[in-house]
């Protein structure tokens, strides 16, 4: 799976920089832009509608963090895995536990450990202002964290395609008259940096899916962590 990630990563890079070749400077620089918008147009339409799906998704979240695999995980992440304490118990023994507490459950649903260290955070700091326990703090930023990204990446997907099909309509030309060469050099560039962008995107999305491809497996190829590792377009987005 690790192979399959890094080169999936090099061929988006490829394709898009001979594309780019292609379709020249100025189709290139469309490209990059209608992904920025399609991103930032993407994330407000989910802010908008994402609170609609927490309601549906919190049970199934609460039931598989208060599974009896969850359980043993976390507990033997917090070095109780012989105890027959409650978790609750032993949060209310040693405070200093929550935090991670609400890592593990985070990194037991699958996601980066970036992520992970951004939404325990976010949780300890939703059951202090609240007042409600820690593992339904953990639970609600979950569901709502989550809902916000995949409605992030399915609106995302529809704008884009939506800008492509106007443009295609449009049949618009975007070569630069009389300078071929610079053309398709600079479309090469903006092609690599599309592709570039595009990686990123894909590893932010894959980076929450952790139970489907392993918990550490994008997080242990090559390109895979050094995409992840760029976060100018996403760091808002979670």
């Amino acid at each position: 799976m690790k192979i399959v990630i890094d080169f999936v990563l090099i061929f988006i890079v490829a394709a898009c920089t001979w594309n780019g070749f292609k379709r020249g400077l100025i189709g290139g620089i469309a490209g990059i832009l209608a992904i920025v918008i399609s991103l930032y147009g993407g994330a407000l339409l989910s802010s908008a509608f994402s609170p609609e799906i927490i309601p549906a998704a919190e049970p199934f979240v609460e039931g598989f963090l208060d599974s009896a695999d969850a359980k043993d995980f976390i507990l033997s992440e917090l070095g109780y895995e012989d105890t027959e304490k409650s978790i609750n118990d032993i949060l209310a023994e040693d405070p200093s536990l929550r935090y991670d507490y609400a890592y593990n459950c985070v990194i037991y649903a699958g996601l980066s450990k970036a992520s992970a260290r951004t939404l325990a955070s976010r949780a300890v700091e939703l059951s202090d202002s609240s007042g409600a326990d820690l593992q339904s703090a953990v639970s609600d930023t979950l569901c709502d964290s989550l809902s916000y990204v995949f409605g992030t990446v399915i609106a995302f997907l529809l704008l884009l395609m939506l800008i492509v099909a106007i443009a295609n309509l449009f049949n618009l030309s975007l070569r630069l008259p009389n300078m071929e060469t610079l053309d398709e050099i600079g479309g090469s560039v903006t092609g690599f940096l599309k592709g570039v962008v595009y990686c990123i995107l894909l590893c932010w999305a894959l980076s929450f899916l952790g139970l489907i491809l392993g918990r550490d497996t994008l997080e242990s190829t090559l390109l895979g962590r050094f995409f992840l590792s760029i976060k100018f377009l996403t760091k808002n987005i979670i």
